[in-house]
């Protein structure tokens, strides 16, 4: 039998482990429910990979997220390990034959999502498969405590029924104790080995500065840079906006948010790990369980919503090993956004109630019925109809799906697919007929390339603009030619699907989860009120609050964040007369800001901003209305 190391170096061509993975990996090979609590990219994948490899049977890893698993999948193949993914959206005849496959094939891993756990047909199979492991990746989902709680993750234990002796491993990179604790027992783990690595990252520098120009910082940062960058920011038309930016300046970037097509995600994601395109401007919707070592920037323009979330998008940074920053950028409104976005809107029990009404009267759900029934569902519709706060309303219904009074299945930015079925020239015979259907048609065929060899997705707000026809008269128009059978039409026209998973009770349905409902508020609230004591807090090593946030009280200063590094260049007497000279004999020959005296000097800019506090406090200099320095005569 071969040994762990020979595993890896077999298939992976490592010659040693990272911290902790021998202890984890042995741990699980002794068949023993294990914890691995390791920062993003300390390498938990192979924590239960190279087991599975090692373990007669197949391993079956639950995973949160599509594209997560499919890259996972894809990266196993390529080292020769038979490896499937069940992805969504397939019939349940192709289900059928993976799951023979599965049974058949001496697969060593099957990847499913939370969900497919709940189907007959995939419960079964595990029935009969030879089960030799079960990974949880993103553990903390399971914990109504945890920022990205999914409660779909409340099937997982099935798993522990259907395949008892089989041991668990549970990983996640993000875990308070307190989610700890509740993720243990969620998943119904048996004395399980707990292992935490420390969450300092000491090749990671992380910075927070209180800037007003952002996009010059940006501009400033990136200008020395010779690997890749992230910049996160807070929309899709900041996404778009920032990287317009970046480009005129002369940074090649692109963006990437929940709004683009997978062929445009997929482009740019390849092109941006190739190096091609060094810079992405993104909202949340990118980084999970990408792997790319090569990152030197990843660069926040907005208060993050937690710590937790925060602390995983940063440490996407430096993954190889070599020097990296992690950056947060902000400014005194950013504070008041981030509270009034993440606890200003907070639902309470009387707003759930009242949503929630309006919910089953929306759909004309009868009291005491309702349960299990879907439908399509149009957001901004809704709130049009009763006149609701967007914010508020939203906020409010994902905080139903999270206490499972519904599921909501979002799908913005989701786009109709059409394929014209006759050639060219009679489709432009039978526009003469009719006026309307003649503008709307030709618009998009000049719009969108491949019509006529391929179903081809198409934006009905673009259209809308481009031939100053409602969305509604669009419709209206394909849907005539479909029926003239000129073209194949999909249309999605709504925001996402609503399933309820209750009957209909009104207030009763909410006041059982009241208690849930007020706990979540006040954990939104907490988290909220640590970003905002991370970002104030000068004094405390930057990255030894994160990981005492973490429960590793036991972290060191790190020496190169923002506050060891202002710590190490507080200036000598002798060292602060050097600055002031330079400072003053700068200002004779015009009035500056500390941006333009930092770029003309060699001092740091910590250094100059508090001598010219000094020069202030005694003084020398004055500010003018631009924020410029001048002597004082």
């Amino acid at each position: 039998m071969k040994t762990p190391l020979q595993i890896l170096e077999n298939y992976w061509g490592f010659s040693s482990f990272k911290p902790m993975q021998e202890d984890i990996i042995t741990s699980v090979l002794n068949d023993k429910d294990t914890v691995a609590l390791l920062p993003t990219g300390g390498g938990k994948s192979m924590c239960f990979q190279i087991p599975g490899l090692l373990k007669e049977g197949t391993c079956i890893v639950i995973s949160p997220l599509i594209a997560l698993m499919a890259d996972q999948v894809n990266a196993l193949k390529e080292r020769g390990i038979k490896a499937m993914h069940i992805s969504g959206g397939i019939s349940f005849s192709d289900l059928q034959t993976s799951m023979d496959n599965i049974l058949y094939g001496n697969y060593k891993f099957l990847y499913l999502s939370p969900e497919r756990l709940q189907q007959e047909l995939v419960q079964n199979t595990i029935r009969q498969l030879n089960v030799s492991l079960i990974a949880v990746d993103e553990a903390h989902c399971i914990s109504q405590w945890g920022n990205d709680f999914r409660p779909a993750y409340k099937n997982i234990p099935v798993l522990r029924e259907l395949r008892p002796l089989a041991p668990i491993i549970a990983l996640t990179a993000t875990a308070t104790p307190e989610v700890l604790e509740d993720t243990i027992k969620e998943l119904n783990l048996e004395l399980p080995a707990v292992f935490k690595n420390s969450f300092v990252r000491p090749n990671l520098a992380y910075q927070v500065r209180q800037v007003d120009d952002k996009l010059y910082h940006i501009e400033q940062l990136l200008k020395n840079n010779t690997g890749s960058a992230i910049i996160y920011v807070r929309s899709r038309k900041s996404a778009v906006e920032t990287s317009n930016h970046l480009n005129h300046l002369g940074f090649t970037s692109t963006f990437y948010h929940g709004g683009i097509s997978k062929k445009e995600k997929d482009d740019r994601l390849a092109q941006w790990q190739a190096g091609s395109i060094p810079t992405m401007v993104a909202t949340n919707a990118f980084g999970m369980g990408i792997d790319h070592p090569n990152v030197r920037f990843v660069i926040h323009i907005q208060l993050p919503e937690s710590l937790e979330s925060y602390f995983q998008e940063a440490g996407r940074a430096g993954r190889d090993g070599n020097y990296a920053q992690a950056v947060l950028l902000y400014n005194e409104y950013d504070k008041t956004l981030v509270k009034k976005q993440f606890v200003g809107a907070l639902p309470t029990p009387k707003n759930l109630k009242n949503i929630y009404r309006k919910l089953n009267n929306y759909f004309q759900i009868s009291y005491g019925e309702g349960e299990f029934e879907q439908f399509s569902f149009s957001f901004t519709e809704f709130c049009e109809a009763y006149s609701l706060n967007t914010l508020l309303t939203y906020n409010a219904l994902n905080s139903l799906d999270r206490l499972a009074v519904i599921q909501l299945s979002k799908e913005f930015g989701r786009k109709s697919t059409v394929q014209f079925l006759w050639p060219s020239e009679k489709v432009l015979d039978y526009f003469s007929s009719d006026v309307t259907v003649s503008v709307i048609g030709k618009t998009i065929l000049r719009l969108y390339g491949g019509v006529f060899e391929m179903p081809t997705g198409i934006n009905l707000d673009v259209i809308s603009k481009k031939t100053g026809q409602s969305v509604t008269t669009i419709i209206s128009a394909l849907q005539k030619m479909e029926r003239d059978e000129v073209i194949d039409l999909l249309l999605k026209i709504t925001d996402a699907t609503i399933t309820f998973l209750k009957p209909r009770e009104d207030d009763k349905t909410i006041n059982v989860i009241a208690k849930e409902v007020e706990n979540l508020n006040e954990r939104k609230k907490r988290q909220v009120a640590s970003v905002l004591s991370y970002t104030e807090n000068n004094k405390v090593c930057r990255s030894v609050q994160l990981a005492r946030y973490f429960g590793d009280e036991e972290a060191q200063s790190c020496g190169i964040c923002s506050v060891c590094a202002t710590q190490k260049n507080t200036a000598s007497k002798n060292e602060l007369k050097h600055i002031s000279e330079k400072i003053l004999q700068l200002l004779e020959e015009s009035e500056m800001d500390a941006r333009e005296l930092s770029e003309k000097s060699t001092f740091t800019k910590e250094k100059i901003v508090h001598v010219l506090r000094l020069l202030l406090d005694n003084g020398k200099i004055k500010l003018n209305t631009k924020n410029q320095y001048y002597i004082h005569s």
